[in-house]
């Protein structure tokens, strides 16, 4: 039986001299695995289709227990970002951040917008790449239900001062009268402007989400901010990040 939906390809794998298997985020059942025959070969018709970071209409089928390619219809690619070795590191970095949170065939739409939503402005280039790490990686989190409480200091509710502090293992806001002793390792301290930013990533509509602006000044501080939550919550260093960094260090 044929099924068509859409999906972004987060990984491919070789299998023998020219089939593939396809990590493809999907809209109607998550993550799947999908059995590519002959993509490999240049005159394959399903080739292209079969690149990591090309979102596209999908048709498969069940056979012998697995799912196979039958036929593709691109919908957007996002193949220049492999220009930019910077830029192509930290979609990297998204792709392989997304395989480890999603659940094969338990579809999460909002991840898969937020994915897309990233690389088409990392393409484009009007947004800054961290500032593109910052909002995936905090958006992420609280798509995947690990949203920190952001709206005031979780013991006196006091909603604003002029530094807060962001216990990052339990994602609570703490004003420095209710911090009392912390572990420095694990806790950041935000201003008001700081503070600002990670709610509004966290908290605001996707509609409005790549709407942020956030001055050079800032962009390090946020990016380190939510880089270090990130991996805390998720108990994972990724390796793509690393080389990202090691990129855009030069």
């Amino acid at each position: 039986m044929l099924t068509t939906q859409n999906g972004l390809v987060l990984r491919q794998r070789s299998c023998g001299e020219n089939d593939k298997f396809l990590d493809i985020l999907t809209d109607g059942e998550g993550l799947i695995e999908v059995f590519a025959r002959g993509v490999k070969k240049q005159n394959s018709k399903n080739a292209s289709v079969s690149q990591p970071f090309c979102y596209a209409k999908f048709c498969v089928n069940e056979t012998e227990g697995r799912t196979v390619l039958n036929s593709a219809e691109p919908i957007r690619t996002f193949f220049a970002l492999s220009s930019d070795i910077g830029k192509f590191a930290l979609a990297n970095y998204f792709a392989e951040t997304v395989l480890y949170i999603s659940t094969r065939e338990k579809p999460n739409n909002e991840v898969l917008r937020l994915i897309l939503n990233c690389l088409h402005f990392l393409t484009l280039g009007t947004r800054e790449p961290l500032l593109m790490k910052a909002t995936f990686e905090f958006r992420l989190m609280s798509e995947i239900g690990l949203i920190p409480n952001l709206i005031g200091c979780c013991a006196c509710l006091k909603y604003d001062a002029p530094t807060m502090q962001f216990d990052l293992r339990g994602g609570r806001l703490f004003c420095e009268d209710c911090i009392g002793p912390r572990d420095l390792s694990e806790t950041e301290a935000l201003d008001r402007r700081l503070l600002h930013y990670l709610r509004f990533i966290a908290l605001t509509d996707m509609q409005r989400l790549f709407n942020l602006k956030v001055p050079k000044e800032y962009l390090e501080v946020l990016s380190g901010i939510t880089e270090r939550y990130c991996e805390i919550q998720l108990d994972r260093h990724f390796q793509t990040l690393d080389f990202f960094k090691s990129m855009t260090k030069r």
